[in-house]
């Protein structure tokens, strides 16, 4: 076993404000992927920004709501969130998420281009496929 300190810092890229970040290790496969563990303080933001790849955000505690334009712009979506819930944005879709609470949530982000769902339930935007 090994034990790790992870890398942190403060998230202010896009306008973001009231966010710390850890870092996970990237896993290496056939297309990059990331995990990253989120802290929003209560009236904090994730700037809005467009998704560099395939992204899943996962809240583990609190609440917030997210936003989307989708990828070119003239979409105009907005959803409260909370644990239990994840909301994945496509590659481009351009993206905002606000703590309404205190809120921490884990970011995937993928090149894999594709998620493999097994039990979960669309709340909210198109079917799973």
């Amino acid at each position: 076993m090994r034990i790790i300190q992870l890398p942190a810092r403060e998230i202010s890229w896009f306008g973001s404000h009231g966010v710390d970040m850890d870092f996970l290790p990237q896993v290496f496969d056939a297309e990059r992927t990331t995990v990253n563990i989120a802290r929003i303080v209560a009236g904090g933001a994730l700037g809005e920004h467009p998704a560099t790849t395939l992204q899943v955000f996962a809240v583990l505690a609190g609440d917030g709501v997210v936003t989307s334009k989708g990828v070119d712009g003239d979409a105009d979506e907005r959803w409260e969130i909370q644990p239990g819930q994840a909301a994945i944005w496509e590659t481009g879709e351009i993206h905002e998420t606000t703590a309404t609470t205190d809120l921490l949530a884990a970011i995937v982000e993928t090149g894999a281009g594709e998620l493999v769902f097994r039990e979960q339930e669309v709340l909210f935007g198109s079917s799973l496929g």
